[in-house]
């Protein structure tokens, strides 16, 4: 008998790779830029689609970031401070063309020259106000303790609106700071209230935003919120660690994510003209910018090649911080990051979490697009 002599045969069984998630890629971003924290969140059709923080609330501590700490939202806030202030003109309080001049043409430091600046120039850029005076940051931030804030305010407009406008006629678009502030003091002199309970009662509330405040986040005592840093180094939660709260409508809120997108998706629902907690036209508005503009009411109006029709964008940054914003009306895409450090690489590695969070997106949209696999029929009568 001949013997049969069986050759085994082995068949290559290709490597399924799986891809980095979302926290990983994140993470690989924050190393690379040396962050102490990097977080985002995507949204599509007002749902939050994508959620992660990576990193540590401190650099040289062990706290690990979470998807609900608070994260500090710089000029991000511009927007939902023009919100509030839009809430206030539908009610009354306020119109669009009222003037400085018609609220504080009685304080005798405020130059004529201010007194015809709309509320609606000081939102959009274009008061005539130059950029920011350091020295007047400093008279703010040196005020006693216990000062209250309606009279910071107040100091401030003295203080500004005592030097002329750059130019009169609101031609051009200077990014200040100051004109978001003066804008906040109109409001508390024509209510009677103060800017931070006017935000509650007129956003925060109806939102349901309940993790949102002013000034840096967390206490001194223990590391229970991310600390933003200068220079790597981490700075406790205290009136050094941001802008003054005189000028909190220009930028000191923080919030965790979720209650930022809660803001962000009714901006969503208004610009694709649907159904939300504020009227659509009215938000519709702040979102235009003047003619021959790119800034509307809080936000930058741009084109991209990734999406049709008109972006929304902001970024914001107190030099502690840094988070950005892109919002896309027409893909329904909403994409934001936010580190707890400031300077040019956080700009980056924002940028490039931005990316990150576009690929999720994308990858949604094309699971979504691709047919269902084909049943395979086997020939049993099993159910």
């Amino acid at each position: 008998m001949i013997g049969m002599m069986l050759i085994g045969v082995f068949v290559a069984m290709p490597v399924v790779m799986t891809p980095p998630t979302v926290a990983e890629r994140l993470d690989e971003v924050r190393r690379r830029f040396d962050l102490p924290a990097l977080a985002g969140f995507a949204m599509k059709g007002g749902e939050i689609i994508a959620i992660e923080a990576v990193g540590v609330r401190a650099r040289g501590e062990e706290d690990l970031v979470s998807v609900d700490d608070r994260w500090h939202l710089g000029s991000c806030g511009k927007a939902m401070s023009a919100t509030v202030l839009d809430q206030l003109v539908a009610r009354g309080d306020l119109a669009w063309d009222t003037t400085i001049g018609e609220v504080f043409g009685d304080v005798d430091e405020v130059l004529p020259a201010w007194h015809d600046v709309t509320l609606r120039r000081l939102v959009q850029h274009r008061s005539g106000l130059p950029e920011d005076r350091m020295e007047h940051l400093i008279a703010m931030r040196t005020m006693a303790d216990g000062t209250p804030l309606s009279v910071q305010r107040l100091e401030l407009v003295r203080l500004v609106l005592a030097e002329p406008p750059v130019e009169s006629d609101g031609s051009k678009m200077r990014y200040s700071n100051f004109g978001y502030a003066i804008a906040a003091a109109m409001a508390e002199r024509r209510t009677g209230r103060d800017w931070e309970s006017l935000c509650r009662e007129l956003l925060f509330d109806p939102l349901e935003m309940s993790g949102v405040d002013f000034g840096a986040p967390g206490s001194m005592e223990s590391i229970d919120q991310p600390r933003g840093h200068r220079g790597g180094v981490p700075i406790p939660p205290s009136r050094f660690a941001d802008n003054p709260l005189a000028i909190s409508a220009a930028g000191t809120i923080h919030a965790t994510m979720t209650d930022w997108s809660k803001f962000l998706a009714a901006h969503l629902d208004a610009a694709r003209g649907e159904p939300g907690p504020f009227d659509a036209e009215r938000l519709q508005a702040l979102q235009r910018p003047p003619a021959g503009g790119d800034y509307a009411s809080g936000w930058m109006v741009l084109r991209r090649g990734w999406a049709p029709g008109p972006i929304l964008m902001h970024n914001g940054t107190n030099t502690l911080w840094f988070a950005v914003v892109w919002m896309s009306p027409a893909r329904d895409w909403v994409m934001a990051a936010i580190t707890n450090e400031g300077g040019p690489k956080a700009a980056q590695a924002c940028d490039a979490a931005i990316g990150i969070l576009m690929d999720e997106l994308r990858r949604l949209k094309q699971a979504e697009a691709s047919p269902p696999p084909e049943k395979i029929e086997t020939g049993s009568d099993s159910k």
